[in-house]
């Protein structure tokens, strides 16, 4: 009895010892935040407070802590959340808060190497960065382009003529019957392809489109911001490879990968010097010349070119796909929006032709909904995890060299110190007194600073355009209830489930 006791004294003991050490490693004046266990630090708190939704969890410890600006330690890693919207503004913007984690999700997101533009940092994502925006823009990227514009016109005139045709069985999957369609794999296809033409030149069959956004969305629903247990604890992968999403992860970029590794193959064996088409061709002819030169290559390789061709596609179906999605389920539930938009298209436009984007300054009320859909439900409701480059402060607090830095964009575009009534979805906070567009526009939803999202002007002029020409010539309306918008799915990118709809001719 006596060796018990004091086998378990000591047992306490020692845990005690080993607890009081790992809260010693918080720095003085770090953010408040929970005390750090075995294993995964603070994490366990995290994942206590909202298991399946990070912005949650920031939102439990901004109110608990009462501070803006939360700290905890994931296993020995620090981590900084902010919320409310000046700070997350600062944030998005500082120069110090640029750079991006070196962790398991992202290095294996590429297959073993940090490649691409999205999870980069230093010299190798300024270069790759500064010359795909460039190359971009002369065809079409983040600018207006006649010939991008054109293609997006004949794609939704086609779209609405599938709509309104009887389907064959293949489309079954998302088109069950003349009219009844499912939102959002029905604007795969015209979204993959937009981008896609820009970058490789070509249009794909609407069906190896679907099936393309859907392996990019099951990579995006294995993983969240933080990366999980398996950027923690990276040997989680070997336990349960299944449950921990390293299996999913790998799998599905090695499909996407491949997808764009034989798009470069073939147009390594057609490729002219005196000719580009599109921004492969560019980067091709980049590769060519440093090789004739015989310079270093750098970072331009073709491993790098095939992980920024998935960098500028992958937000097609996985960020523009669910913001459509859940911009269509507030159409359904409030059908008196979808009303209000449609009496514009009238008035602006008429019927005779598809809106375009020159009538998109004439109809306010169309560009409120779009800013009120990506406020009340942001798809990446936290931003792309940052990392610290050097030892800082941010409200008050110290903030450690490579603190990752998860910036809560749900709590800027929810913050009731900016936003009145922020759980109403009201497009018409955007409109001044008079109906015209409020110039200031405080939605974060696509981030800001450096790290802004290259394809914003992209992906606003894709939502203008499917909104108005599908408003214009349809009606929609649930099949059943409403789509539940608290019915969210987890992971980096987070909506929900895609439902059908029955579009009525008007």
């Amino acid at each position: 009895m006596v060796a018990f006791l004091v086998i378990f004294l000591s047992f306490v003991i020692i845990s005690c010892v080993y607890l009081y050490k790992l809260n010693k490693i918080k720095p003085e004046n770090y953010p408040p935040g929970p005390p750090s266990l075995p294993v995964w630090g603070g994490y366990w708190f995290f994942l206590l407070a909202n298991y399946n939704f990070t912005h949650k969890a920031i939102e439990i410890f901004s109110k608990r802590y009462k501070s803006d600006i939360t700290g905890l330690y994931a296993g020995s890693f620090p981590v900084v959340n902010v919320t409310g919207y000046n700070l997350v503004k600062e944030a998005l913007t500082r120069e110090e808060f640029i750079g991006r984690p070196d962790i398991y999700a992202t290095r294996y997101r590429s297959l073993g190497d940090l490649l691409g533009i999205i999870f980069t940092d230093g010299y190798h994502w300024k270069e790759q960065r500064r010359f795909s925006l460039r190359q971009l823009r002369d065809f079409g990227f983040g600018r207006r382009f006649a010939p991008t514009e054109e293609l997006f016109e004949s794609e939704i005139k086609a779209l609405i003529e599938y709509i309104n045709t009887n389907p064959s069985p293949e489309d079954h999957d998302i088109h069950c019957k003349k009219g009844r369609v499912l939102i959002p794999e029905l604007f795969y296809g015209i979204l993959s392809n937009a981008i896609l033409h820009m970058l490789v030149g070509k249009k794909f069959e609407d069906k190896e489109m679907r099936e393309l956004g859907r392996s990019t969305l099951r990579f995006v629903r294995n993983i969240d911001t933080t990366g999980r247990a398996l950027s923690i604890t990276p040997w989680v992968r070997h336990l349960a490879p299944q449950y921990f999403g390293s299996k999913p992860l790998i799998e599905e970029n090695e499909r996407v990968r491949d997808f764009f590794m034989k798009l470069v193959e073939e147009r390594k064996k057609t490729m002219s010097d005196d000719y580009y088409g599109d921004f492969l061709d560019t980067f091709l002819g980049r590769m060519h010349d440093l090789q004739r030169e015989n310079a270093e290559l750098g970072s331009f390789t073709e491993k790098q070119l095939i992980w920024t061709l998935v960098d500028y596609f992958f937000p097609a179906p996985n960020v523009i796909g669910p913001s459509l999605n859940m911009l269509w389920a507030h159409l359904c539930k409030y059908p008196e929006v979808q009303t209000k938009v449609q009496e514009e298209i009238d008035r602006i436009v008429g019927r005779s032709r598809l809106p375009n984007l020159d009538d998109r300054k004439n109809m306010p009320y169309t560009e409120a909904v779009i800013r009120e859909s990506l406020r009340v439900d942001p798809v990446v409701p936290v931003n792309t995890p940052r990392r610290c480059l050097q030892d800082t402060t941010l409200g008050g607090y110290y903030i450690p060299k490579n603190a990752l830095i998860l910036i809560s964009i749900w709590g800027a575009n929810y913050d009731p110190r900016i936003w009145k009534d922020p759980n109403e979805f009201r497009p018409e906070r955007f409109l001044d007194e008079d109906g015209n567009l409020l110039k200031k526009d405080h939605v974060l939803s696509f981030g800001a600073g450096k790290r802004l999202c290259a394809g914003e002007t992209f992906a606003r002029n894709c939502m203008f355009l499917m909104l108005a020409g599908l408003l214009q010539n349809f009606t929609f309306r649930p099949v059943g209830e409403a789509p539940d918008l608290d019915d969210k799915k987890w992971g980096f990118i987070c909506d929900i489930p895609a439902f059908w709809v029955d579009a009525v001719s008007r």
